[in-house]
């Protein structure tokens, strides 16, 4: 049973008035009192940290370790957006000033401004640093744009503790509260609703293709239309070229399935797919007992383990299955099996169902016979979040006629790494083309988020 009940159509258009009456005020308040507003939010967090974990870890299966290090980052961001807030380098100030006498004063000034209200709706998998404090609630907050929070219905009690913690700080600090609002909300109804109002001024989702590009469509089709920021399906693709492969076969095996069945595969940066160009027996010996040896994980809930046994199930129909530890004991009640596809060069250029995300600790191995076949299947690539490149020196020739084919359809490439695992920082990249995201010039990870938030004014003529 829901712990709460479902937001009405009176509450969600209470919940707009309010945090479009509290826009102004709070787009014009000091910079230092956003960031005094963060950092209460990050010291509330810290004070409360053992409870709310605990209540995560009951609602996501994601285990202790693993939602500590994500919740230290999540303060850690909060802290980084407080900076933000409190400097003046968000908005981008430029000037020009030449007089070009009595027909044209072109003494112009831009900045940014923040949209307006913003909804958030968070990731299922990330419950702390993509949900109710996460990077869209902290950089919408640190530029003045009020935020209103639909709370995820698989973790809607770890939902509400992360409010109520905002909702003391707004307190605390004499915030109008319109500046901050959970929502929740079991029916797509509620989701759809937010999106649709005519006070929202711009979404952050995080979530699958189909919801993601359902809620595009809303977006798009307002009377009038809002910025959309969606990070969707991501395949990821892993290229192993030549000599890696034959001199690091072992390692190289071992790091990828890893990679594959990190957090059970619940990851939107998992490798769902792998490109070689050596066929040797002895490589696909590694990648079996890469798999037997990996833990079987919970998956997140009953929804997502369903979804991706679903996926595996439509594989199974049109693919070989290279590997699995479906045999290993557990004592799960939703099991994350590993499993590893072949899949053909001919299948993927022609099959587009094939070259979908499948969400869980699943890939496929593609065979190329030489370089053309390769640089064709590439070719065929939709957009994705990451591509990684795996080769030694000799290698280097090859890459080089790769790598501009991954930047026409990726936004991070990474040499002999593999990419689950987003540090956030200055320089942090997470987009991507279509469908990784809705529009790959944004971040929906690290300092520059905040730029989904803003859009530029300029002033020409205002005196000084």
């Amino acid at each position: 049973m829901p712990s709460f009940p479902d937001a009405t159509t009176d509450d969600i258009n209470q919940a707009l008035l309010l945090a479009e009456q509290s826009f102004h005020s709070f787009r014009n308040l000091n910079g230092q009192k956003r960031s005094s507003l963060l950092i209460a939010i990050a010291k509330g967090l810290e004070q409360d940290k053992e409870r709310i974990i605990s209540v995560a870890e009951n609602e996501t299966h994601l285990g202790h370790p693993r939602l500590k290090m994500e919740f230290l980052r999540t303060v850690s961001e909060l802290h980084n957006f407080a900076k933000l807030a409190d400097g003046m380098e968000w908005k981008e100030l430029s000037s020009e000033f030449e007089n070009h006498g009595a027909k044209l004063n072109s003494n112009l000034k831009k900045e940014n401004i923040p949209i307006g209200p913003v909804l958030v709706i968070g990731a299922c998998n990330f419950p702390f640093a993509i949900s109710v404090v996460g990077t869209d609630t902290a950089s919408a907050l640190a530029v003045g744009c009020p935020v209103i929070v639909k709370s995820h219905p698989e973790h809607e009690k770890t939902c509400q503790a992360l409010a109520d913690i905002v909702n003391k700080s707004l307190h605390r600090l004499k915030i109008p509260q319109g500046v901050f609002q959970l929502l929740h909300g079991r029916s797509h109804r509620v989701t759809q609703k937010l999106v649709e109002h005519p006070d929202i001024k711009s979404v952050a989702f995080t979530g699958s293709l189909t919801g993601g590009t359902a809620l595009a469509k809303i977006a798009t089709s307002r009377e009038k239309p809002i910025p959309f920021h969606a990070e969707m399906g991501s395949l990821n693709p892993v290229i192993g070229l030549p000599h890696i492969v034959k001199n690091d076969q072992v390692k190289f095996a071992f790091d990828y399935i890893r990679a594959v069945n990190l957090f059970a595969g619940q990851m939107c940066t998992k490798p769902g797919i792998l490109f070689l160009l050596d066929s040797n027996k002895s490589f696909l010996r590694h990648i079996k007992e890469a798999v037997k040896s990996q833990e079987v994980f919970p998956m997140l809930n009953k929804n997502v383990y369903e979804n991706y046994e679903s996926s595996i199930q439509s594989m199974k129909l049109s693919l070989p299955l290279l590997a699995t530890n479906e045999e290993k004991e557990h004592n799960n009640t939703h099991p994350a099996f590993c499993r590893i596809f072949k899949l053909e060069v001919e299948q993927f250029i022609n099959s587009l169902e094939l070259r979908a995300e499948a969400f869980g600790p699943s890939s496929m191995v593609v065979y190329c016979r030489n370089e053309n076949e390769l640089i064709e299947c590439l070719k065929y690539m939709d957009g994705s979040l990451t591509a990684s490149i795996h080769g030694e020196k000799a290698d280097l020739t090859l890459a080089s006629k790769i790598v501009p084919i991954l930047e026409s359809f990726v936004g991070r490439i990474i040499w002999n790494g593999f990419p689950p695992g987003v540090m956030p920082g200055i320089a942090t990249h997470h987009g991507g083309p279509w469908p990784a995201t809705t529009d790959s010039r944004f971040t929906s990870i690290g300092i520059q988020g905040y730029k989904r938030f803003v859009r530029p004014i300029c002033r020409q003529g205002f005196p000084d």
